[in-house]
């Protein structure tokens, strides 16, 4: 029987193979060969997303203090990066850890303020007030300080919507102020936490990219 060709040791993403391809058939002969212009291709684009990703992790900072889904922009960065190296700096098991961190952060960041007017004695309506109060607060705000006021509206509106519900079905100050606070104390402690895991992020990232060879 025929002896088998041995497979390639590394197979290069289809992004590299089909920007080398264009560059080797649309430039002049040269000297060069079509594996290195494919050694080239992959080593620029690597550089290039390696790029993105490093501007990512500010933009993703801004973002959550913005009250937009920073962790998003992360894991988007993170996640090309890592199948463009076939996942041998930020591995698969450090993928997943960034997928679970962003998760767990978008799903406090929605449900916290909620948690926070149920904690301090609110009603459904009181939580249906907070998140109605968070979300319009945010988008009125949003033109305001910079871009900040969003996330001021959003403390803000989740404290009012929280309040109004409550007074309106119990007609006492004492306690919907108490709900309020809940609700605010809820979205602060959603924006923390966001932000720890933004920073956790791209903390990781950083000790994949630059550090953990030498480690």
């Amino acid at each position: 029987m025929p002896a088998t060709a041995p497979a390639p040791e590394h197979a290069e993403p289809l992004l590299i193979q089909v920007s080398a391809f264009l560059v080797f058939s649309l430039t002049p002969d040269t000297p060069t060969t079509k594996n290195e212009t494919i050694q080239m291709n992959s080593e620029i684009l690597k550089v290039v997303v390696l790029v993105i990703l490093i501007l990512a992790m500010p933009t993703g900072l801004i973002a959550v203090v913005l009250g937009l889904p920073g962790t998003w922009f992360i894991l988007v960065a993170s996640a090309f990066y890592g199948w463009l190296t076939d996942f041998a700096i930020i591995t698969l098991h450090l993928l997943l850890g960034l997928i679970a961190l962003a998760v767990v952060a978008e799903l406090l960041d929605l449900t916290a303020g909620l948690w926070g007017a149920r904690r301090y004695g609110g009603t459904k309506k009181a939580m249906v007030g907070t998140m109605i109060g968070g979300i319009l607060g945010a988008v009125a705000l949003t033109p305001m300080l910079f871009g900040f006021g969003s996330i001021v509206g959003a403390f803000f509106g989740a404290f009012v919507g929280a309040f109004s519900m409550t007074y309106l079905e119990q007609r006492r100050m004492d306690e919907a102020m108490r709900v309020g606070w809940g609700a605010l104390l809820g979205r602060v402690f959603a924006v923390v936490f966001k932000g720890a895991a933004v920073v956790t992020m791209i903390g990781l990232d950083i000790w994949a990219i630059f550090f953990a060879k030498g480690a």
